[in-house]
């Protein structure tokens, strides 16, 4: 499953398949579109007819799901939606500072401490 959720946000995501962009859809609103056709005579006769109507859309379509990019997100909340990106976060990344070496008998000793903790909680 592509979509977290975590109380009454929803955050679906960049999505690969067909079926999951159009389960994605379904989540969303569903809006009124209006819609106008024109009717024109042909040859002598100059009538023209306008007809107006409404058609029900999806407020997220499907095809929005595949063209997320890296980071991007459509939350849900509230019966609220918003597009939102994450952006990555420079991680300073480095050895630790202090390298601590362990005995053998410093992890048996762990060992025993811990294995001794367990068995309690079973008696």
């Amino acid at each position: 499953m592509k979509k977290l959720s975590n109380l009454s946000y929803q955050f679906s995501r960049k999505v690969k398949a067909p079926d999951t962009a159009k389960y994605y859809e379904r989540f969303f609103e569903i809006v009124k579109d209006p819609t106008k056709s024109i009717s024109r005579g042909h040859k002598l006769d100059f009538d023209t007819r306008i007809t107006t109507g409404e058609k029900e859309i999806p407020k997220i379509p499907a095809d929005i799901f595949f063209r997320l990019k890296q980071g991007e997100f459509i939350t849900y909340s509230d019966g609220k939606d918003k597009k939102v990106q994450f952006k990555l976060s420079k991680i300073e990344r480095k050895l630790p500072s202090k390298i601590h070496t362990y005995t053998e008998a410093d992890l048996e000793g762990n060992f025993e401490r811990i294995y001794n903790e367990d068995r309690s909680i079973f008696r």
